[in-house]
C-alpha cells in the first residue's frame, strides 16, 4: 500500500523532471507500453532524486527495523540504492549480470549470512528483482524487504509471496509485442536507454 501524499509527490517529481514519457516504448522486459518512467532523467537531477529517496528511506526505516545492506541491481538502480543506503546508515552492494546470470559484483564483502533490503527503480514484471533474490539466497543473505520507486503493476506482482513496497503504484498496461495496439497502428517504437532511438 502506498501513501497518497507520497504518490502525488513522486508523480509530480517525475513530471517536473521530464521523466514520465508518453509514446510507444519497448520496456526492459521486452513488453511494449504507452508510458515510460525514465529514471535517468531523475538521476541527472540529484535534488529531485534526493527528495524521492528521502521518502523511500523513511518508509524502509518504518517498516524494516533491522538489516545490514541495501542491494540494488545494476545499472539503473545503483544511484537510488546507494543514496538510500547512505540515508539509512547501511552498507551498499549491487548485483550485475555475468554470462546471463545475476551475480554480486566482486569486491563486496560481508553479505553472507546478513540481512538485506532490495531497492529497485521500476517494477514491471519483477524479473530483475527475482534474480537478485535468487542471487542473495545463494549467499545465505536474508531478504528483509523489497522496495521500488514505481510499481507499474499496481501491486499485482508479489515476489515469492512477498508484497513489494512502492512509493507510486499505478496499473500501467504493458503488451506483448504481438498483441501491441501501437505496433498494429504502425506507430514507431522507442527503446529508452538505447540513445532514445527508434527501434
Amino acid at each position: 500500500m502506498t501513501d497518497l501524499a507520497a504518490d502525488e509527490t513522486v508523480l509530480n517529481l517525475f513530471k517536473q523532471s521530464d521523466a514520465l514519457l508518453h509514446g510507444h516504448f519497448k520496456l526492459t522486459s521486452g513488453k511494449h507500453s504507452e508510458w515510460y518512467f525514465e529514471k535517468i532523467r531523475l538521476i541527472e537531477k540529484p535534488a529531485a532524486l534526493e527528495r524521492i529517496v528521502d521518502l523511500l528511506a523513511a518508509r524502509i526505516r518504518r517498516e524494516v527495523p533491522e538489516f545490514d545492506y541495501v542491494v540494488s541491481p545494476a545499472y539503473g538502480a545503483i544511484a537510488i540504492g546507494f543514496l538510500a543506503a547512505l540515508k539509512l546508515g547501511k552498507k551498499f552492494a549491487f548485483t550485475q549480470r555475468a554470462d546471463e546470470k545475476m551475480t554480486l559484483r566482486s569486491g563486496f564483502s560481508g553479505l553472507d549470512g546478513s540481512k538485506a533490503v532490495i531497492v529497485e527503480d521500476i517494477l514491471t514484471t519483477g524479473g530483475s528483482i527475482q534474480e537478485v533474490v535468487a542471487c542473495l539466497k545463494e549467499r545465505g543473505t536474508a531478504v528483509a524487504g523489497i522496495y521500488v520507486l514505481v510499481d507499474r503493476t499496481g501491486g499485482a506482482v508479489p515476489i515469492e509471496g512477498r508484497a513489494v513496497g512502492s512509493l507510486l503504484a499505478l496499473k500501467v498496461e504493458a503488451f506483448e509485442p504481438d498483441a501491441c495496439p501501437f505496433c498494429a497502428e504502425g506507430i514507431p517504437i522507442t527503446k529508452p536507454g538505447a540513445s532514445d532511438k527508434k527501434a
